[in-house]
């Protein structure tokens, strides 16, 4: 009996690194569905304005001298929105990357389970220290996760400081 409870308390301490793994997992995954909606968005206006602009400059509606028309504002916009959108798919890619590192990180610590299952059952000497390698390695990747995270974070600022920046200059 004694035995067994060994083996379970072993087989804890992956599963507390799992159940951390996927709580931030899911806040990756909403920041990932938000940042995607927000593309598609930009996307979508950017669409829009070229597609005006073609419209007004096929009409010739368009005085270049004019400095609050809405055509300028039209490719004002289209600059703001081409500054910004390579930077989002920048941040898009890292939110990717860290997601797929929290994956293989539950990954490898399941599998980290049940080579501890494995040793206990075929009392092999090499079992244990592959499963504490495998289980500090799901934990290393899981730090390599975080730490994507911060490089998206510190850089999250940028997009939106650009755009009001130059909204403003546009009022001057």
């Amino acid at each position: 009996m004694n035995n067994i409870q060994n083996v379970i308390s072993l087989i804890l301490a992956p599963v507390v690194m799992i159940s951390s793994c996927t709580l931030f997992m899911n806040g990756l995954l909403q920041r990932y569905d938000s940042l995607s909606a927000r593309l598609r968005a930009l996307h979508i206006e950017h669409m829009g304005l070229l597609r005006s602009i073609q419209q007004e400059q096929g009409a010739n509606q368009c005085d270049p001298r004019e400095t609050g028309s809405l055509c300028n504002l039209n490719k004002e916009r289209l600059v703001e929105l081409e500054s910004e959108m390579p930077h989002l798919l920048k941040r898009h890619r890292l939110q990717w990357n860290a997601i797929l590192a929290a994956e293989i990180s539950i990954g490898l610590l399941v599998f980290s389970m049940f080579e501890i299952g494995f040793h206990v059952i075929s009392h092999m000497p090499w079992v244990e220290p592959a499963a504490l390698f495998t289980l500090l390695v799901g934990a290393l990747v899981f730090l390599t996760c975080i730490m994507i995270t911060a490089v998206e974070f510190a850089t999250s600022p940028k997009a939106i400081t650009f755009e009001v920046k130059h909204g403003l200059e546009l009022s001057h």
